[in-house]
């Protein structure tokens, strides 16, 4: 489930349309949770599906750390990629945001912790863009990407969390403990689904 401070709105025509915050939203916000409302397929299952719905699925889905394609079942599955993103994903279920959003700043993901399997191409514009999403992305950044993620979890007790609920009591406190205990944070390497 995505906050409830964003909303669906058009980028460009050429990216089409992505997430946008209605109010502010402080770095250390939870600002998306796996839920159980999530549909999450078997690479099988998926595979099964009739060709037409396969290619209107694949463009919103993306592998988790075990090789299972999740579709989020609300917006959150319209956030585009930059790489200079200001939320990203976590290996505790969350997406966190990394740097302060402004009220009508487009909330943007980093799309190589969703394990890529196709190296494409990125059009981001942004300062430091990469020019394409690749396999070992997670293998390659993982370190900086560790480093803003960890400072962002260390901020979530300071924060209106409204998702909080969402996530089951032993991952509270293990977020909880972050703030005490940034040793014991879980790398994005965790994340990597090493496709057989």
């Amino acid at each position: 489930m995505i906050h409830p401070s964003t909303t669906i709105g058009p980028v460009s025509p050429e990216i089409g349309n992505g997430v946008f915050a209605t109010a502010f939203i402080p770095c250390g916000t939870i600002i998306v949770v796996k839920d159980c409302c999530d549909l999450t397929l078997s690479r099988e299952t998926f595979f099964a599906l009739p060709a037409t719905l396969r290619q209107s699925l694949e463009t919103f889905m993306y592998h988790d750390k075990h090789g299972q394609l999740v579709l989020g079942w609300d917006h959150a599955k319209y956030m585009n990629h930059s790489c200079c993103s200001n939320t990203m994903m976590t290996d505790y279920g969350l997406e966190i945001v990394v740097r302060d959003i402004a009220a009508g700043d487009e909330i943007t993901s980093e799309y190589g912790l969703l394990n890529v399997q196709e190296p494409y191409a990125l059009s981001c514009n942004c300062a430091d863009c990469r020019g394409a999403l690749r396999l070992d992305d997670i293998d390659r950044y993982a370190e900086q990407w560790d480093a803003r993620i960890l400072a962002a979890l260390q901020r979530v007790t300071a924060c209106e969390q409204p998702l909080w609920d969402l996530l089951d009591p032993a991952r509270q406190d293990e977020v909880a403990a972050l703030k005490q205990l940034p040793r014991h944070y879980r790398s994005v390497r965790g994340l990597k689904w090493r496709c057989a």
